[in-house]
């Protein structure tokens, strides 16, 4: 994901010098999805290998710097969430994963189709609950189809009817149709998702986000939320903006399964960058 998706090249950004100063430039050339040519208004005074932060003032990156040009500083976007002491809600990271996002309503419309949204994916997750993570517990032996089994062939059993489940729920339409697709550059956190899309959404939108997150198992996620930033992306031949959607009500279970997901995420990240 190149900087002028992530950042409004538009609105003018400005570095983090070694003093801590806000230092206005321009972002003059881009190459590929990660390298690009940052112009300082003034000396920064930052060496070869040096991790700057690079900002639109409301987003923001970290990019080493790869070399000192006549053009300018020539800078490699790392893709990790920003170190530092982060709360738990603020780590963001930039990743590929399966999404899709669908339109569900116009922003004067919500009273109406949120509450129904909610209760589709509120269902859909006390089924994998009861099942997949078995919060029940096993069956008694009266419950079991052949009232003679050991306790251990009633873990099988059980074992099995898991099984049996998570094969139909791979086999579905919904994560069929997200397997089939390729994997596309999001910006996410605990409390939203950025991505770069071609379909015309307004502010305020309410959209329904379906997303594998790539654990151990996949993990598959569905919720709503607003569409309340967008601004238009250059670096394509047609038109596409780069859209931040804000969960609605995503309950504790999920949050946490994101936020592992994320933390696990930023460390391999992280390791990658000093391998």
């Amino acid at each position: 994901m190149n900087i002028d998706n992530l950042l409004d090249l538009q609105e003018g950004v400005y570095a983090l010098s070694t003093a801590g100063d806000k230092v206005p430039g321009s972002v003059r050339e881009i190459f590929g999805d990660d390298i690009f040519i940052f112009s300082p208004e003034k000396t920064l005074g930052i060496e070869q290998g040096s991790l700057v932060k690079i900002s639109d003032g409301q987003d923001s990156i970290l990019a080493k710097v790869v070399e000192h040009t006549e053009d300018g500083i020539k800078m490699c976007i790392e893709c990790y969430a920003s170190p530092g002491n982060e709360r738990r809600q603020d780590v963001r990271i930039y990743d590929k994963v399966y999404f899709t996002a669908k339109f569900l309503c116009k922003e004067n419309e919500k009273g109406k189709v949120l509450p129904a949204a909610l209760e589709r994916i509120k269902a859909n997750k006390l089924i994998i609950d009861s099942f997949l993570k078995g919060k029940y517990g096993y069956p008694g032996v009266d419950e079991m189809p052949y009232t003679k089994e050991s306790p251990y062939n009633q873990a099988l059993w059980e074992m099995n009817r898991k099984l049996d489940l998570l094969i139909h729920m791979y086999l579905a339409e919904d994560f069929k149709d997200l397997m089939g697709t390729s994997p596309r550059d999001v910006n996410i956190s605990a409390s939203g998702i950025r991505f770069i899309t071609d379909d015309e959404f307004e502010l305020g939108d309410v959209v329904e986000v379906k997303m594998i997150l790539p654990m151990v198992p996949l993990l598959f996620i569905r919720f709503v939320g607003d569409v309340i930033r967008l601004k238009s992306v250059t670096s394509y031949e047609t038109p596409r903006s780069a859209a931040t959607i804000q969960f609605l009500q995503v309950d504790p279970e999920t949050k946490d399964d994101i936020i592992r997901y994320l933390f696990r995420r930023q460390r391999e990240l992280i390791r990658m960058r000093q391998d």
